[in-house]
């Protein structure tokens, strides 16, 4: 019986499991949980952000566990591939790299990953051979250089709280505390290249050190991209290999192919900063975090000006539906793609037979008016509404439009009004009294995020409809922050993303940290790891917060990178 059950294929023998039956993007059941005795700890140390949460995604996916924690559950150590077993153990505080667990290169997981299948790890575990046995890190000289840095930043401006957040004895990394600022607020900038001298490997002040923790650097801000006016930008010598490798991002991205897109996206980077048009093949091969086969494309798009494969993707009929159901807000690629496997085609599929939330709901209702950008003006009648409303509530309240629509640009996707009070205290109970007050009179149609709270900061995200005939619905988002942190708020809400990434990254390097809510000095780091978030520091204007980062201001008009 069992015979011939094998010879008619009734079984998933391993020969008939091989044979590819489904599509590139149905997995067999067998390859969902190829990894399911797999439960990792993955070090992130030297990984970076985008990378990282790849790892924790896909490992997921293929049916393995990823602990927050390095504990007893463990059955892998997944560490970067430069990782040395001393720096392991610094890292992780112990006194000679463990023996239970697996301790394996990164370079694991991406082939298990590629294959489908849970491969021996031999090839790839780290070489514990080299350990030098050492004494365990004192972290006491941190906090007294933090400490240090902190009192002498202290007495400029004023009295400043300080937040001590080094980690208690029980810290172990992979587990955030709630105080932490959001890595969106001070991430890695893992897709960020900076221009010449915005960090280098083995340079002090590049963040590669086990502990950075010395006081404010002078840097040799130039090259970097926040102390560049957007007005007199430098000219991209590759811009017609980089516009086609965006598409090929942005094509990526709607299949949630995670690793292409970020590989791609590093790519342009690197091409936007060579200082001549490529050449030949030779001399993309020879460009950093380029492969061969990337290499061939940006060959390809440099002699013939355009790329088959994005011609292929792009004529794609899933591609197209999947890339139009993604415009729909609140639906993101994975959305997309569970819709068209549903066998929905179109939006009124979408609309009669999709298992809608709200705010999709709200998406495919004003799915037309959200494509449409709108005139600079329009947006400029939308911060005056906002204006009037919080001003009939309280007295002297500063409303300011930011985004592109501050940076001068002639249409806008959507408004982003910051809400603040010069007294310090009058913003306090505001956010809701000013919704409010919107809905009342009409503006206020639909809402998509009622209040999101960021420290002391609250956020609404919705839609907005000015009076009169043939008026779209537009995308709104409102604001309300304490006065203390207005400046660095305005920076971050004005962008444009590119400047705000460089603005981190030259703080990371000066051992301070910049996000929406303040500037800090002192901060402590071990690796990408923040151990002590240092002192906020007085910054009353916008000009201050550059002025204290040693790039000059630049006004709205100048940011838009």
């Amino acid at each position: 019986m069992d015979r011939r059950r094998k010879r008619t294929g009734d079984d998933k023998s391993p020969t008939v499991s091989k044979k590819r039956t489904l599509p590139d993007s149905v997995s067999s059941d067998k390859s969902l949980n190829c990894l399911a005795t797999v439960k990792a700890f993955i070090l992130p140390a030297g990984i970076e952000k985008m990378r990282l949460q790849i790892f924790e995604t896909q490992l997921k996916k293929y049916g393995g566990t990823v602990l927050k924690l390095y504990d007893n559950q463990a059955t892998h150590l997944i560490v970067d591939d430069k990782m040395e077993p001393n720096r392991l153990c610094r890292i992780l505080k112990i006194a000679s790299p463990p023996t239970r667990v697996k301790i394996v290169k990164s370079s694991w997981l991406s082939a298990c990953f590629k294959r489908k299948e849970l491969l021996c790890f031999d090839d790839y575990r780290l070489d514990c051979s080299t350990y030098i046995k050492s004494k365990e890190p004192d972290l006491s000289f941190a906090k007294e250089k933090a400490t240090a840095a902190s009192n002498s930043e202290s007495t400029v401006g004023g009295n400043v709280k300080t937040k001590n957040m080094l980690p208690k004895a029980g810290f172990m990394f992979g587990h955030h505390s709630k105080n932490n600022i959001p890595a969106s607020a001070d991430d890695d900038d893992s897709d960020y290249c900076p221009s010449d001298g915005e960090g280098k490997p083995g340079d002090p002040s590049s963040g590669n050190n086990e502990f950075a923790v010395s006081p404010q650097k002078e840097l040799p801000v130039g090259n970097w991209v926040c102390a560049q006016s957007s007005k007199t930008p430098v000219e991209n010598q590759n811009k017609h290999i980089t516009d086609i490798l965006e598409e090929m991002v942005k094509t990526y991205e709607s299949t949630n192919d995670k690793w292409r897109a970020f590989g791609y996206q590093k790519a342009i980077q690197v091409l936007r900063k060579h200082p001549k048009p490529i050449k030949s093949f030779e001399e993309a091969m020879n460009l950093p975090s380029i492969g061969k086969r990337l290499a061939e494309k940006i060959w390809e798009i440099a002699e013939s000006g355009e790329l088959r494969k994005l011609k292929e993707l792009r004529s794609s009929e899933e591609l197209k539906v999947i890339e139009t159901f993604q415009n729909v807000w609140g639906a993101g690629a994975h959305t997309a793609r569970t819709w068209y496997q549903q066998g929905l085609r179109t939006l009124d599929d979408v609309r009669e037979q999709g298992n809608l939330t709200h705010q999709q709901q709200v998406g495919l209702h004003c799915y037309n008016d959200f494509l449409d950008r709108m005139p600079r003006a329009e947006a400029a009648e939308i911060e005056q509404v906002v204006c009037e409303a919080a001003k009939s509530l309280q007295e002297g309240v500063i409303a300011q439009a930011c985004g592109s629509f501050r940076r001068g640009k002639a249409t806008c996707g959507d408004v982003d009004v910051l809400v603040t009070h010069p007294d310090g205290k009058s913003h306090k109970g505001l956010f809701g009294k000013l919704l409010a007050k919107l809905k009342e009179l009409g503006f206020l149609t639909d809402d998509l995020v009622t209040a999101e709270d960021n420290g002391n900061q609250k956020k609404y995200l919705g839609v907005c409809k000015l009076p009169g005939e043939g008026r779209k619905h537009r995308r709104l988002d409102l604001i309300v922050v304490p006065y203390d942190e207005y400046a660095c708020a305005l920076v971050y809400f004005t962008g444009s993303a590119h400047l705000n990434r460089s603005l981190r990254h030259l703080a990371k390097k000066m051992n301070m940290s910049l996000s929406e809510h303040s500037l800090n000095v002192g901060v402590v780091r071990r690796g990408s790891e923040k151990i002590y978030e240092g002192t906020p520091v007085p910054t009353p204007t916008e000009e201050s917060v550059f002025v204290k980062l040693g790039v000059p201001y630049r006004p709205p008009e100048e940011r838009d990178h």
